[in-house]
């Protein structure tokens, strides 16, 4: 089933790149990763493409994008991104082991039905020392630090993500975590534009707004995470 939301409205308010921080956030994260030309890179949840197209233009040339999505993906007329697609699900990856240097999945994990699968996917399809560059909202108010052991093998699918059963996972997966960076701003910017273009909100984002309301404090937020692949599935 593909995404119900409009994503042509959604273009039409904020722009091509249809996620909070566009490219800018790409480039931060590129900034920390040690990529060389000729990287083999996929980018989940690629959308209309413009992070592919970005990859392609800055020499990094083996990119593959993958979407849920075959009406976004027929958005798709750059001619250098032709036969780099992919129709296929997050959750279960068509790639083979190690297959890729980097993988990119932006504002993709917070909406995806089986979070966990999609992590444990990104884990087995990254070669050893290659990164996991994702980027999403967060509920920056809800603690789990003290969840019991066992949850720390889960990902709470039921609520937006949290900043401590998202790194406690990648941990587990073998991941070092290398960057997280919290961008408020940037997301209430993005909100704003959508607002004042008539955009209709996720479901998601339109509960937690509600919420804030009630209580004149800012619940979700958005994050940028750099992690490399450093060890084994724990």
């Amino acid at each position: 089933m593909e995404c119900s939301l409009n994503w042509k409205e959604i273009r039409s308010a904020v722009g091509s790149c249809i996620r909070p921080g566009g490219l800018a956030l790409t480039e931060r994260a590129l900034e920390i990763c040690d990529l060389s030309r000729g990287s083999r890179i996929a980018d989940i949840g690629c959308s209309t493409g413009e992070t592919m197209e970005y990859l392609v233009r800055t020499g990094i040339h083996h990119v593959v994008g993958l979407d849920y999505s075959g009406s976004l993906l027929r958005e798709i007329t750059v001619p250098v991104l032709q036969g780099r697609l992919v129709n296929a699900q997050a959750e279960i990856l068509p790639f083979k082991k190690g297959s890729f240097d980097a993988l990119f999945c932006e504002c993709v994990l917070s909406i995806l039905t089986d979070r966990l699968a999609a992590l444990n996917e990104f884990a087995r399809t990254l070669k050893q020392g290659a990164f996991l560059i994702a980027s999403d909202l967060f509920d920056r108010t809800y603690s789990d630090q003290n969840l019991p052991e066992p949850r720390s093998h889960t990902i709470l699918t039921d609520r937006l993500l949290t900043k401590g059963n998202l790194l406690r996972v990648l941990t587990r997966l073998g991941f070092s975590i290398l960057l997280w960076e919290e961008h408020k701003q940037i997301l209430i910017d993005f909100v704003a534009r959508m607002i004042l273009a008539g955009t209709r909100l996720p479901d998601q984002w339109r509960r937690m707004m509600g919420q804030e309301r009630k209580t004149d404090r800012l619940k979700i937020s958005y994050f940028l995470l750099v992690a490399k692949k450093t060890g084994a599935a724990i």
